[in-house]
């Protein structure tokens, strides 16, 4: 096992961090102590001292000016692209640029490209870029109309055996001959014209390969993220732990999540979908011993789908937006362009054309769906009132955020189109789950009437009468099941709805035999052909054609040895080598190898 290192401590954070000056510089080279710092919200008060460098937007309008198509800037610098892009000034500062659409060769260019070739497969890998933009514009017919197309004509079977005898390595001959050997295995002649072949696994890794990747790594997380082939064919083999066991294991010892401790990480915190997504840890240690509500009572709730909170935007030019939402932080980015979303709010929209000033406020708490409409225009109205020009595009009374389609007279109004319930849920599912999970269906759907017959209504005479709408039994019984349960009860059901006769398949002893010469164990016909495994094995003829083989016959002794002294446990024995666990187990060797109590003699 590896050496246990316990999380970094405050102290332990400062002295790292009092050795950079420059942020970038600090979170390449120290990685993990970063990572530590920024989850337990410190950056500010580590990291202060440090340089962030923070590109003005005349610089980035420098940076812009030397390119003249978009996809150039995009490519050479994606740092000020990026940059550009978040701050919404694409469309301003990149307005010379030459669009994508209006980029590229002209139809001469590509006409002159096209003729130095005579078969569409050479030009596609030769000249890919320009193949992709004549089939995007649509002029592949046009402009390579001169071009030979590789024919497909099937090979014979004679044709198959010839490249197939070629070759002793099963392996080679797929890689090689990819598109022969899909055609032997389409027509079922693998067994016949590959049979000669070896079939030895070609491992990518050798152990010595593994044990040297391995060598390059502190952590097991680490080798695994980014060296995951070798991570997990260490793993199959059974080897990963005897290749890490110079890593160090991130595991916090056990004690180390005390209530204190955990109190003042969630202070960092205002609300609990924060706390949990911004340090996860702590998060789940606190509600494993059920300190949640202690620990998060200075949080303010956030909103949900049945909740809203009304705020306002005040400039100082005189101009105001009304607006409301179920996460104030969500909505704090999308106005402030700090948010990738195409549509730009209104607030956005003034900040970039003015650069007023301006003022937030929250206007309420969280409010039911049902009032909070009514009150987000009443606020608009009075703010109107007041002389401020408002920014709103329309009115108040919309919900906002993810529940604008359910809207208290939006659901009214739908409910009001429907005369029975089965109607409203077939018709209209999303409205109708969201009333019942929110125990709303008996306030809106009170006035539907329900098409369900009373009890007694279903006589023999009326559910005669509804099968000749019913085509199939399965149709009948998903419509009437009232009528389709008493015509089956009472024994009429096979005079109405006559039951087709299963013709089964007869497998004769020969053709039986002839199947399983082509298969290559015993599962496998089972698999593929119950009907001619069932068939032998009551003739006693299975033995004979398809000898049974325990399923750990697949290693020899000097395998199964190696794989033993590569497990150091049973339990990694049985996670990994379930077949040779077995054989030790049913020959009785398994404590001869993995004694019950102490260390494992080697």
């Amino acid at each position: 096992m590896g050496k246990v290192r316990k999380p970094y401590t405050e102290e332990e954070l400062k002295k790292t961090a009092e050795k950079y000056d420059d942020l970038s510089l600090f979170r390449k080279n120290e990685r993990n102590v970063y990572l530590a710092i920024q989850g337990r919200r410190l950056l500010d008060k580590l990291c202060g001292h440090m340089k962030r460098r923070n590109i003005s937007n005349e610089e980035l309008a420098a940076i812009a000016k030397q390119y003249d198509s978009i996809k150039e800037f995009r490519a050479k610098n994606k740092n000020a692209y990026t940059c550009i892009c978040k701050r919404g000034l694409l469309n301003t500062l990149c307005a010379h640029m030459v669009r994508y659409e209006n980029y590229g060769h002209s139809k001469e260019e590509l006409t002159d490209v096209a003729k130095r070739y005579t078969s569409v497969k050479e030009f596609r890998k030769k000249e890919h870029n320009v193949y992709d933009q004549i089939r995007r514009r649509g002029l592949l017919g046009e402009l390579c109309a001169h071009m030979k197309r590789a024919k497909s004509e099937p090979f014979s079977d004679e044709e198959l055996a010839v490249i197939a005898n070629d070759y002793d390595d099963l392996y080679l001959f797929m890689k090689e001959q990819k598109r022969i050997y899909r055609a032997i295995q389409y027509r079922g002649l693998l067994d016949k014209l590959c049979g000669h072949m070896e079939r030895k696994r070609v491992d990518r890794y050798s152990d010595d390969d593994l044990k040297n990747i391995a060598k390059k790594y502190k952590t097991k997380r680490e080798f695994q993220r980014n060296d995951g082939g070798a991570y997990f064919a260490a793993s199959k083999r059974g080897i990963l732990e005897s290749i890490c066991h110079h890593m160090e294991r991130l595991v916090a010892p056990k004690g180390f999540y005390t209530k204190e401790y955990c109190k003042t990480i969630a202070k960092d915190f205002k609300t609990r979908s924060e706390f949990q997504s911004g340090n996860r840890r702590v998060y789940s240690a606190a509600a494993r011993h059920g300190w949640l509500d202690d620990i998060c009572s200075h949080m303010a709730p956030a909103g949900t789908g049945r909740k809203r909170k009304v705020y306002v935007y005040t400039f100082e030019d005189g101009y105001a937006y009304v607006g409301l939402t179920d996460d104030i932080s969500r909505r704090k980015r999308e106005h402030l362009g700090n948010f990738r979303d195409k549509k730009k709010s209104p607030v956005l929209k003034h900040l970039q054309e003015t650069g007023a000033k301006f003022e937030y406020k929250e206007l309420t708490g969280w409010l039911d769906l049902d009032v909070v409409g009514q009150i987000e225009d009443k606020y608009i109205k009075q703010y109107a009132a007041e002389g401020w020009l408002m920014l709103n595009r329309r009115g108040g009374g919309g919900l906002g955020g993810r529940g604008g389609i359910y809207a208290p007279d939006k659901i009214k109004k739908i409910v009001r189109k429907y005369e029975y319930m089965e109607d409203f849920r077939q018709k209209e599912p999303g409205i109708y789950d969201y009333l019942c999970a929110n125990h709303l269906y008996s306030k809106y759907c009170s006035v539907l009437k329900r098409k369900r017959k009373g009890p007694g209504y279903w006589t023999l005479e009326r559910s005669v009468a509804v099968i000749p709408e019913c085509e199939t039994r399965t149709v009948f019984q998903k419509r009437y099941y009232q009528a389709y349960r008493l015509i089956k009860e009472s024994g009429l059901l096979d005079k109405y709805y006559p039951s087709k006769e299963i013709k089964k398949r007869k497998w004769t002893i020969k053709k039986s035999a002839k199947i399983a010469s082509l298969c290559r164990s015993r599962m496998e016909l089972h698999k593929k052909y119950p009907g001619a495994y069932e068939t032998l094995r009551k003739a006693g003829l299975l033995d004979g054609l398809l000898p049974s083989r325990k399923y750990w016959e697949k290693y020899n002794d000097e395998e199964k040895m190696k794989i033993i002294a590569n497990c150091k446990t049973k339990r990694e024995l049985n996670d990994h080598y379930r077949s040779v666990y077995d054989w030790l187990r049913l020959s009785g060797r398994l404590d001869e190898f993995y004694p019950k109590r102490g260390p494992r003699k080697d």
